[in-house]
Parts: C-alpha cells; sequence; structure tokens
C-alpha cells in the first residue's frame, strides 16, 4: 500500500513537472509594458529570451526597431521620436512559429505651450570623379564649417547692422552620426561617392529617378548632392543651388505655395526623383571675408539658401506661379513681412548706376546696390532676406518665414522630424507615386 502511493505521488509529480514544461512562454521579454514614456526622442531596450527564430515589427511609424529578425536571444533597442502632438500609443510585435508577443508603449505629449527645438541631421554626398581634384573631393571639415555658418543665420544672427532683427528659427542643423541602418560614419555629416563623370547637369539630375538611390531616408535625413554643375547658357550664366520645395498635405494643414500630396506618410522608395538640395562644389570655398566684404559667390549663403526653399520658403521678390520673374507685385512668398519687389526693374537700375560708376571712375557702393523699391507702396528698402538673390545683405530671415519652416517641419511627409497629424501606423503605399515635384534655385 505505501508502495503504491510512492508510485502514484511520483507519477503525479512527473505529469506536473510534464505540464509545468508545456506551459512556458516560446519568447520571453524582460518588459512589456512602458508607460509616461517622456515626450522627448528616447531609447527603450527589452531582453528577448528564447531559443526560436523571430521578427520584431513596430505597428507605429514613430518607433523604430533596432533589429528586425533574429535568432535566440538578444537585446532589442525601441528608438522613438519626440512627440509634439498629444499622448498616443504603440504596439512592438514579436513574432515566432509558436507565439506572438506585444510590447505597448504610451508616450507623452508635449507640454502645453512648449516648443520643440528641431535637430535636423545633414548629410552631405559629395559626388566626385577625380579624388586629387579639391574642387569635387571636399574636404569634410571645410562642409561642417560651412554648415556652422549656416546655423548662425538660422540662429538669427546677422553680419551685418541695419534692417530689422534677425529671427530665431529654433531648430538646428547637425552633421548625420550614424548611417541609414546605425552605423557610425568615419566622417559625420559627410559621404563620398564615386561617379564615372564630372560635371553633371543640376536640372536633369534632380528629375532623374536613377539618383533615387543615392539618398538616405529623407524622413530622416536633410540630403545635400555636392557635385560640379555643368555650365548653363554657354557658360554665361552660373547656377550656385538648386533645391526641390517640399510637398504640403492637403486639408487644413496644407500650406499655400506647395505642391501638394494626400499622403501624411511617404517613404524614399514611393520616390521618382531624387529630393534633395545640390550645390555647386566648384564654389565650395567661396565665402564673405571678416571684413564683410560683398562675395555674392558665397558658399553659406548659398547653402542658407537653398535649405530655405527645402523647408518651403520661396523668393523674397515678384515671382509668378512657374517660378519666373513678374511685374505683377504679387505677394509670391505668401510672407507679409518680405516685400516684395520687381526684379526686373531693379536689375535694369542697377546695371544703369555700374555704368555711372564705371564712367566717373568710381564705384557703386554696397549701401546703394542693396536698395529696392517696394512694388506696392513705392518705398525703399535694403535688402537683408536670405531668399533675396544678389546684391544683398542676406544674413537673416523673418517672423513669416520661421512660420513656413515651421508649418513645413510639423506636418510635410519626406522631412525629418517629428511629425502632428502623422498617420499612426506603419500602413506604407509600396512602390512609385507619382509624386509633384517643384525645384527651385
Amino acid at each position: 500500500m505505501i508502495r503504491k502511493n510512492f508510485f502514484f505521488f511520483l507519477l503525479f509529480g512527473l505529469l506536473s513537472v510534464s505540464c509545468g514544461d508545456d506551459s512556458e512562454p516560446a519568447v520571453s521579454l524582460s518588459q512589456d509594458n512602458f508607460a509616461n514614456i517622456s515626450y522627448e526622442e528616447n531609447t527603450l531596450k527589452v531582453s528577448i529570451q528564447t531559443s526560436l527564430e523571430w521578427t520584431a515589427t513596430s505597428l507605429v511609424n514613430w518607433c523604430r526597431v533596432s533589429q528586425s529578425k533574429g535568432t535566440g536571444d538578444a537585446v532589442l533597442e525601441l528608438s522613438l521620436e519626440p512627440n509634439i502632438d498629444t499622448e498616443r500609443s504603440g504596439v512592438i510585435k514579436i513574432w515566432t512559429k509558436e507565439q506572438i508577443r506585444e510590447i505597448n508603449i504610451r508616450q507623452e505629449g508635449i507640454p502645453d505651450g512648449q516648443e520643440f527645438t528641431y535637430r535636423l541631421p545633414v548629410i552631405f554626398h559629395v559626388l566626385y570623379s577625380d579624388a586629387e581634384d579639391r574642387n569635387q573631393y571636399i574636404d569634410q571639415g571645410r562642409l561642417l564649417k560651412v554648415l556652422d555658418r549656416v546655423n548662425t543665420y538660422y540662429d538669427g544672427i546677422t553680419r551685418y547692422n541695419g534692417g530689422d532683427k534677425g529671427v530665431d528659427m529654433n531648430l538646428e542643423f547637425v552633421p548625420a552620426e550614424t548611417d541609414e541602418t546605425g552605423n557610425a560614419l568615419l566622417t559625420p555629416g559627410v559621404e563620398y561617392v564615386k561617379m564615372d563623370a564630372m560635371p553633371l547637369d543640376c536640372e536633369a539630375f534632380m528629375g532623374d529617378s536613377r539618383y533615387v538611390k543615392l539618398l538616405w531616408d529623407p524622413n530622416r535625413y536633410i540630403n545635400v548632392m555636392l557635385y560640379n554643375f555643368a555650365e548653363v547658357d554657354g557658360g554665361g550664366s552660373v547656377i550656385l543651388g538648386i533645391s526641390h520645395l517640399p510637398l504640403s498635405t492637403t486639408g487644413t494643414t496644407y500650406l499655400e505655395g506647395l505642391p501638394a500630396t494626400q499622403y501624411a506618410y511617404l517613404t524614399k522608395e514611393n520616390l521618382s526623383y531624387p529630393k534633395c538640395l545640390s550645390i555647386n562644389s566648384l564654389y565650395v570655398y567661396e565665402e564673405t571675408g571678416s571684413d564683410g566684404k560683398y562675395n555674392g559667390f558665397d558658399v553659406n549663403v548659398t547653402l542658407a539658401h537653398e535649405l530655405g526653399h527645402y523647408l518651403g520658403l520661396h523668393h523674397a521678390f515678384d515671382e509668378d506661379e512657374n517660378s519666373g520673374l513678374s511685374t505683377d507685385c504679387i505677394d509670391s512668398d505668401y510672407c507679409e513681412d518680405t516685400p516684395s519687389y520687381n526684379r526686373i526693374a531693379y536689375m535694369m537700375n542697377l546695371r544703369a548706376l555700374l555704368q555711372e560708376a564705371a564712367q566717373q571712375g568710381t564705384s557703386l557702393s554696397m549701401a546703394e546696390a542693396v536698395k529696392r523699391e517696394n512694388c506696392k507702396t513705392g518705398q525703399i528698402f535694403s535688402s537683408y532676406n536670405l531668399m533675396d538673390y544678389e546684391i544683398s545683405y542676406a544674413d537673416r530671415l523673418t517672423n513669416d518665414q520661421r512660420n513656413r519652416i515651421r508649418h513645413v517641419l510639423t506636418y510635410s511627409p519626406l522631412t525629418p522630424g517629428p511629425k502632428k497629424g502623422k498617420a499612426n501606423t506603419r500602413s506604407v503605399i509600396e512602390g512609385k507615386l507619382d509624386l509633384p515635384m517643384v525645384i527651385v534655385k
């Protein structure tokens, strides 16, 4: 009887152990719920314990996983974008052949009345065919110096006295530290790309689908292409820079003057043109000296100007809907605090003044050369705006221009930085789309 009971209990114990083994999860997570996460950029870590193959998928586009597939144990990093909207929730799914686990995240929204400071990663793609040519293979140090100078303009720090005070955009252009897959860059902010030939036709380049492959994710980086521009008009004129305008979503968030799209979230795979800005590397060493003497080829001004276009700004002078010069006195940049002027009339007057000065054996002063006539009021003003053409002091932006830039950063797809109103899921339209393209110089 005692031996029989002992056998019974032994059998029961074995069955209990067996049942316990069957109930063990195929995947164990160190944490599967994150609540009250700050609105700021965050990286969360989750340890995965399993002997199986697994796949990690984020169901929201504001959270990226460091590893989408693996086998066995791993530490998964979840990178959360800053949240400039209200509180939001998201789910990360861990899939195996035996089990699906979920990681739930709840991130707080930015506090009421607080403005977000954008840090915009910039990647300079230096395109070259001859590594010995310093006008093609541009040194990283030179490019970072230019970026520093551009930041002073966007910080509202002016070079020249007079005019309205410069306006701080509350953003910073920063050299990209990692590539698209998270690998640290040997030359932060710069990659070098060997090309078969140089120079390149910049206008053809901006519309050529073959160059989409050069882009890094436009939702995470500002792509700046540097290369020698081919001559235009038989060498009679020079293009220093060229850019695409950003897209603007239709509906209540549409920003007047920008190409419209119905899609709140897009990816590089949807592009049929290389959405970027291009800088003529033949002039990358040109700049205004410490004495402030005017240099119309100043690369710092060129890059600041083209970044303005990339972030939604138009030229400060009178243009028609095709970006051609106009005499209709249109507020074509949609900014009331940038007086419009007839550039055709200005250039005619400038040529006359230069001829007169030459005949008299004198030179035209900078103060005289920057004067324009407000085509609405007739008032004479001096040009200080970065979105004007030469001759201009070109060292500042305005409040209305600030509003446009921050609207683009807040709502426009294929532009770095956290967004409001962006589709909250990873539902992405696959393949190339017929997206509008507007190129400006």
